[in-house]
């Protein structure tokens, strides 16, 4: 995918690579994040449960999960030296899911999105399912958002500077939250805060902000 202007073959060479680069970053985090849950609910639910709630908590497509379950599938396997053979897959639609589905609430209408996934692990996993279980995938799916999101504010800063000789930042940062397709709402974030980063490195520095007095509450 090139710029909307004319480029030269040396730069749309430079946009392929930098977002080859910003790819596998990406997938790198998504899979250490994943290990981490599988290890995390290891003798509670099977590999293809954790990723399942994974790639659904997330909001992966299709293929982002199926490459990340691959990866980390693989990854899992160098580690404990075993070779198992068999793709990995998500959990089935069983006749109890197409029900959930029929009668899920709409975005907006409460439900939650952890309720949707975990009430379809809970039938697999009868007898087994723990309060704290929902806790610390709650907590490990809030970390993996966060680091997901600082890696797109870093991927960004490097696919500008990657670009920095034809392409301003601001168009580098715009043309990097397309191609990876960083939904709105998050773009709009990770777009201030790598300017931010910027322009604390380039701009001087703001004067110290006074602290509140006591029982002030900010503005």
């Amino acid at each position: 995918m090139g710029l909307t202007r004319n480029t030269s073959r040396a730069m749309q060479r430079q946009i392929d690579l930098a977002t080859a680069m910003s790819q596998e970053k990406l997938l790198d985090t998504h899979v250490r994040h994943v290990l981490a849950l599988v290890e995390l609910v290891s003798g509670q639910l099977p590999f293809d449960a954790a990723l399942d709630i994974y790639a659904r908590i997330l909001q992966l497509n299709p293929e982002q999960a199926r490459n990340v379950g691959s990866r980390a599938f693989a990854e899992l396997g160098r580690r404990t030296g075993m070779e198992r053979g068999g793709e990995v897959t998500l959990l089935e639609d069983d006749a109890a899911d197409r029900e959930d589905a029929a009668t899920r609430p709409a975005p907006g209408e409460g439900g939650g999105r952890f309720e949707q996934v975990f009430s379809r692990v809970r039938r697999r996993v009868r007898g087994r399912v723990h309060d704290d279980l929902r806790h610390r995938i709650n907590l490990a799916a809030a970390r993996a958002e966060d680091d997901l999101f600082e890696r797109h504010v870093a991927n960004t800063l490097e696919f500008a500077r990657a670009l920095s000789a034809e392409v301003p930042l601001h168009e580098a940062v715009d043309l990097y939250l397309e191609i990876m397709s960083v939904p709105e709402g998050v773009s709009d974030v990770v777009f201030n805060r790598a300017l931010r980063r910027v322009a604390d490195s380039e701009l001087p520095p703001l004067e110290p902000a006074e602290p509140l007095a006591a029982g002030t509450a900010a503005a």
